[in-house]
Formats: structure tokens, C-alpha cells, sequence
């Protein structure tokens, strides 16, 4: 393995290992420990089994590092596993040590080790400042006095070490006493030697950043974004309080929506915004382009600051930002979050933050159409589409697009035309019911003349069933389909209906002699238009489908 300052360098070895030979630093500024008692216990069967097994190797994953010029290694990613093995390790010398003088001196190699500078026992790794006390207290003694009850991560690191030691207590318990410290020896060896990792040592944090494209990591994936957070504060550098704690705000907005790995999405997403299209590897670098010195440093996270209140506001159709805005503001939020079409994000981020709100919520409306129009037509995830909303963000950011119109001209190119819509539309099959349901109801409100059909109206499956009309599961009441037109057809929009919930509305796999009578008595226009087929053949299925695709075209217009 090659430590030069300049070269990456690499080492398959056991987790155990790189605990003994490396001084590791987790940088004062990464995230806390996140590990739920989940994680911890996964690790930890996983581990018995490796053993029990007595597997020839066990990977964990990657450990990616920077060497620091004191020889110390800081952690990039890899922290959660490298941590929460040093506190089973922990757990072991407490559970096995205390009746084993050289066990538990064994154990201490992978955990403590003598600093040159004070010639005093210290930990071998550091976790970050909020969490380094806590887990020092771990390590050391198997309890923490330090912990703050209403700090998450204290509260974890806690349990870890417990999960732990009960585990271990559990290992063992069958095993004679005499015998307990060669489990723990094997366990211990498995770990330096099989627990196996692959050590990255790269020499900057823009090499720890591409690695992430291609490294299979066990860990949380957000270390991403943990590299963009330590570059912008260490440009910040005299202001770099004022960079935490702008930090600290992003975060604590963006962690009142439930979505993994939210930061990383989020920087792409503002930053395509700010910029236009780009991937989520150039992120770092966009970063790095935009954030040179203290002064550039806090405008962009200043800016980044005020965008994740309105990111979150965008996810939150009752956020208190959309007070002034029109009445139909939260209802078309309340769609767009329904479809939550990902490349619509940066456009919709640079509404909220640049239009008046009139002109937004008209916007947003547009959103509506375009993105039904897109979906049904399977054209969301595509590159085609994908580039011109970040170019269309772009402008609006830049205060090129000011207006709902202009913003329509500029997506006019990839938004499916009304014939290709309605044939698209004639053929389209829907899978999640909450989709079916907002397609049928839409075209309901359109076919009896409602205005803002687009809306999310009445849909709660206890007062309205989504009915198949077609079967599922057809059985033996519906001899005229086989098994493939069941497949081709039962799933087609016009295969599909809303039920007023009465006593008799459940009507399952019931043959459409029974179910037509049901149909003739409901409420709904495109409910009851079934009950004039006499018989329920695939060509009534399409007939219907091409009468629904009509009202389409009024319920998300261009």
C-alpha cells in the first residue's frame, strides 16, 4: 500500500486491523453517529454467522480516508462500521475481560493505544466533536455519564455498546466459563484478520468524492455531502462559525422530510437551479467552483440556506410559505407531490423562490398537466426531459423566465402534444391505486364540466372503491379471457372505475351480469357509462378508454 501524500493507496484488511495500526479522526465537522440498534445488530449477525460458519473472509464494504500530516487518518467514509466495531470490541473486553486479565488486555490493542504527544491512554479513533466525549467514555469504562438527553446520536452510541454486550452475553451463554475466552479470542481474530475491508487512502477530498460512484458502501450514504459541508468550512475559514451554524439551519429544515439521503438530494437539485443540469458526482466540484474563500463560502450557503426552507416548503403543501399565494397553491402541490416526479424539483424550487405568487401557482398548474402528460406518455426519467427542466430552473433563477407563460415556451419542446397525449392516454395502464384514482376521478370532474379538474377531489377508499371491472383474479366467472388478456387488460385505465361504497359495491371477481346493475346505479358519469355495454369483451374496454382519453385532454390541458 502506497502512503505517498499524492497517490491513492489500497489494502484489503480486517476491520480489527485498521483499528490497531491506524490513529483514526473522524473531522470535527462530520455527521454524528447515525447507527440505529438495527444496523448494530445486523453487523452483529452477520458477524456470528461469518463465524459460526467459520467463513475464510467477510466483507464489509469500503473505508475511504485522508492522511494527515501527523500520519492520522481522517475518515471520509467508513466511520459508522469502523466506530460501532470498536464498541463491540469494547463490549467484549467488558462482557469477557473482567474474568481475563489478558483477554482484556488483548482487547485494548484494538482500542486504546499511548499518545506520543502526552505519553497518556487515549482511544485510537475520535469520532466527531459532538459525539468524541461520549464514545471515549465507552471505550474506556462500557458506560458515559456525558450523554445529553436530547442529543440522538449520544443515545445511539449508547445502545450500540449495549446491543452489543447483550449480544455477547448471548454468544457465550451456553458455554462453559473455562471455555468463554476462546470464543472471544476467535471472535476477536475474525474480526482483525476476516472482518474484511478495503482501505482507500486518497489524498484530497475531491478524490474521496468520485470514489463514491463506484465503492459499494455498508454504511449511511451521505458522506457525500459530509465532503461538501468540511470544504465550504474550510474555505470559510475565520468565519467558520458562521458557516456551521448556516449549516446547521439547512439541515434541521431538511430534516422535517422523510426521504433518505435528503442533503446530497437536495445540493443537486439546488445547485441544478442555480447552474442547469448537473449529475450528482459534479456536485463536489460545482461546490468547489462556487465556494473559494470565506466570502463566495457563506453567499452560497447563505443562498443554499434559503432554498431548503423553500425545498422543503415545495414537499409541504400546508408549509405557512404559501399563506399569500392562491387558494389552488396547496392543492397543486398536494398533485405534484402525489406524482413526485424527481427531474420537476429543480423547476419547482425555482418557483417558489423567484415567481410572484400568482404567476407560481399558475406555474405550478402547468406542472400538473405536463407532468400527467409526461407520465402517461413514460417520459419522466428520460435524459430529453430530464435537461430542459434544469435549464428552464436555470433561467427562472436567473430571472430570465418571470412568468407562467414564458416558463411554457421554454418546456413546450418535451411536453406531449394533445394527439400524442390521447393516444398515449387510450393504451395507458396504471398499477398504484392512488394514481388510478386521481386519473379517474380528474376525468370524472372534466366529463360533467368541473372547474379545476386536476385537483385531488374526494378519493378516500371509504367512500370510493376502486373497482376492476375486468378481475384481477377473474376465476371462474370470467370464462371468455385467458390468463394473458387478463394481463393485457384488467390493469387499462379503461378497464377501471370508481364505486360509491354501499352495501352491495363489493363486488370482487362477480361476473358483469351482476356487476352492470351496480355500475347503472352510481353517481359518477364515467362509472355509469359502463352499465350501457351489454356485455364487458375487450373491445368495451377500449371503447371506454378512447371516451376517457377525450375528457383527459380537459382535465390537464396544455
Amino acid at each position: 500500500m502506497s502512503n505517498g501524500q499524492s497517490q491513492i493507496g489500497f489494502e484489503q484488511l480486517g476491520l480489527g486491523s485498521v483499528l490497531k495500526r491506524y490513529r483514526l479522526l473522524v473531522p470535527p465537522n462530520q455527521r454524528d453517529y447515525a447507527w440505529t440498534e438495527k444496523h448494530v445488530t445486523k453487523l452483529l449477525q452477520d458477524l456470528t454467522l461469518a463465524i459460526t460458519e467459520d467463513e475464510p473472509q467477510h466483507f464489509l464494504g469500503t473505508i475511504v480516508t485522508i492522511p494527515t500530516s501527523d500520519g492520522v487518518l481522517e475518515v471520509v467514509d467508513g466511520q459508522q462500521r469502523l466506530a460501532t466495531t470498536a464498541l463491540i470490541l469494547a463490549a467484549m473486553r467488558q462482557v469477557g475481560g473482567a474474568e481475563n486479565a489478558k483477554l482484556a488486555k488483548a482487547l485494548e490493542t484494538y482500542i486504546i493505544d499511548i499518545d506520543t504527544a502526552t505519553l497518556e491512554l487515549a482511544p485510537k479513533m475520535q469520532l466527531n466533536a459532538a459525539d468524541n466525549q461520549v464514545f471515549h467514555e465507552l471505550l474506556e469504562s462500557g458506560s458515559s455519564k456525558s450523554a445529553l438527553p436530547n442529543r440522538e446520536s449520544h443515545r445511539r452510541l449508547i445502545a450500540a455498546f449495549d446491543v452489543a454486550r447483550k449480544h455477547l452475553i448471548t454468544v457465550v451463554k451456553p458455554i462453559a466459563e473455562s471455555e468463554r475466552p476462546k470464543v472471544f479470542v476467535r471472535w476477536m481474530n475474525f474480526i482483525e484478520h476476516k472482518a474484511r475491508a478495503i482501505l482507500l487512502i486518497v489524498p484530497d477530498s475531491a478524490n474521496a468524492f468520485k470514489m463514491f460512484e463506484t465503492l459499494n458502501d455498508r454504511g449511511l450514504k451521505v458522506s457525500q455531502s459530509d465532503l461538501v459541508k468540511n470544504y465550504v468550512f474550510g474555505q470559510a475559514d475565520k468565519r467558520l462559525g458562521e458557516a456551521q451554524q448556516i449549516w446547521s439551519y439547512i439541515k434541521g429544515a431538511l430534516e422535517t422530510l422523510d426521504e433518505d439521503e435528503i442533503t446530497m438530494t437536495f445540493l443537486r437539485q439546488a445547485l441544478i437551479a442555480m447552474n442547469g443540469y448537473i449529475t450528482e458526482l459534479e456536485v463536489y466540484e460545482r461546490v468547489q467552483k462556487a465556494a473559494r474563500g470565506s466570502q463566495s463560502s457563506i453567499a452560497l450557503l447563505s443562498t443554499l440556506e434559503i432554498l431548503s426552507n423553500d425545498y422543503v416548503a415545495i414537499a409541504s403543501a400546508d408549509s405557512e410559505k404559501w399563506n399569500g399565494y392562491p387558494h389552488k397553491t396547496r392543492e397543486l402541490l398536494r398533485v405534484l407531490d402525489l406524482f413526485d416526479i424527481k427531474p420537476f424539483r429543480p423547476l419547482l424550487l425555482a418557483i417558489a423562490n423567484k415567481f410572484e405568487p400568482a404567476e407560481a401557482a399558475d406555474a405550478f398548474e402547468k406542472l400538473v398537466s405536463y407532468g400527467v402528460r409526461l407520465i402517461i406518455a413514460a417520459s419522466t426519467r428520460t435524459g430529453s426531459v430530464e435537461q430542459p427542466l434544469a435549464k428552464a430552473a436555470k433561467q427562472v433563477f436567473d430571472g430570465e423566465i418571470v412568468t407562467a407563460k414564458s416558463m411554457s415556451a421554454a418546456l413546450l419542446s418535451i411536453v406531449p402534444a394533445d394527439e400524442v397525449f390521447q393516444q398515449a392516454f387510450e393504451i395507458a395502464t396504471v398499477s398504484q391505486a392512488k394514481f388510478a384514482r386521481y386519473y379517474l376521478r380528474s376525468v370524472e370532474l372534466a366529463a360533467k364540466g368541473q372547474s379545476e379538474p386536476w385537483l385531488i377531489p374526494n378519493d378516500n377508499p371509504e367512500a370510493l372503491n376502486l373497482e376492476h371491472i375486468l378481475p384481477q383474479k377473474p376465476m371462474a366467472n370470467w370464462p371468455e379471457y385467458d390468463e394473458d388478456q387478463v394481463r393485457v387488460y384488467s390493469k387499462r385505465i379503461g378497464n377501471l372505475a370508481l364505486l360509491q361504497v354501499t352495501a352491495n359495491s363489493d363486488l370482487k371477481s362477480a361476473p358483469f351480469s351482476e356487476k352492470v346493475t351496480v355500475f347503472g346505479e352510481s353517481e359518477l358519469l364515467t362509472t355509469k357509462m359502463i352499465s350501457e355495454q351489454a356485455e364487458w369483451a375487450p373491445k368495451s374496454i377500449i371503447e371506454r378508454q378512447k371516451a376517457l382519453a377525450k375528457w383527459a385532454l380537459t382535465a390537464w390541458p396544455l
